[in-house]
């Protein structure tokens, strides 16, 4: 009896050794897998745009998976056939920026646009969304804030040059965001900069003009300043406290 008791703890044990050998690792490839914290988070996630306006949407993605950092692709898609484009900034293997453009035209007048951001190799793969509503809108006159702009461009090429920006910059410029009256936005995109504009819409002393401008490699602003009046003909720009996020 105790040597068969003996015989049965050694193939107990035996049995218990194997199966360890097995599992182990598949516990540990789980536990990592689960413990993934890799992801792309768009800023904000939601936007409203309309008919040959453009939305830009900017995320970014966060690599934790280092089965993920090899051969990876990223790609967009939408759930409608509409006109887009995307940029992807490289800041380090972990962090990239990913900038989109979505063009609506009337066909997509009180749409939802689902806009998907994917990034895959052949181990792993992560995704993240975000919508688009095109609602009805009319567009405004943007050349009359293209001279409020060039105010702070000529502040920055004297009192920043370390920027780059000057005159010599060509500049595209994004309408006012919709259903926005009282302080317009405005966005404007360089090669490497992306300039926001906004302007209170009232009369003196109360008619500000504020501009904050991000590197599109990166997903914060990194200056800020303000003309407190633009009917007083004082142009005077201001530096003020950098914004923490980006308007959209």
């Amino acid at each position: 009896m105790k040597l068969q008791t003996k015989k049965f703890f050694i193939i107990f044990f035996i049995v218990v050794f194997v199966l360890a050998s097995i599992l182990a690792p598949l516990i540990f490839i789980f536990l990592s897998v689960n413990k993934d914290k890799s992801n792309i988070t768009f800023i904000p996630n939601y936007v409203k745009s309309f008919p040959n306006h453009t939305a830009w949407l900017l995320a970014e993605i966060n690599i934790y998976n280092s089965r993920l950092l090899e051969n990876l692709s990223i790609t967009v898609q939408t759930n409608e056939t509409i006109d887009l484009e995307y940029k992807v900034w490289n800041n380090d293997p972990n962090k990239k920026i990913l900038e989109v453009f979505i063009n609506p035209n009337s066909t997509h007048l009180n749409n939802i646009i689902e806009v998907e951001a994917i990034v895959s190799n052949a181990n792993a793969m992560i995704k993240g969304s975000a919508i688009v509503e095109v609602i009805d809108w009319f567009a405004k006159n943007i050349s009359e804030v293209v001279g409020m702009r060039d105010e702070f461009i000529s502040y920055l090429s004297i009192n920043k040059p370390s920027f780059g920006i000057n005159e010599s910059i060509i500049w595209d410029s994004f309408d006012n965001a919709p259903q926005i009256l009282v302080v317009e936005h405005y966005l404007f995109r360089s090669e490497f900069w992306e300039m926001e504009l906004s302007r209170h819409v009232m009369i003196a002393p109360h008619d500000w003009v504020q501009v904050y401008i991000r590197p599109r490699s990166q997903s914060c602003p990194v200056w800020a300043g303000i003309i407190e009046s633009w009917s007083s003909e004082n142009y005077t720009v201001i530096e003020i406290e950098v914004p923490s996020v980006i308007y959209r």
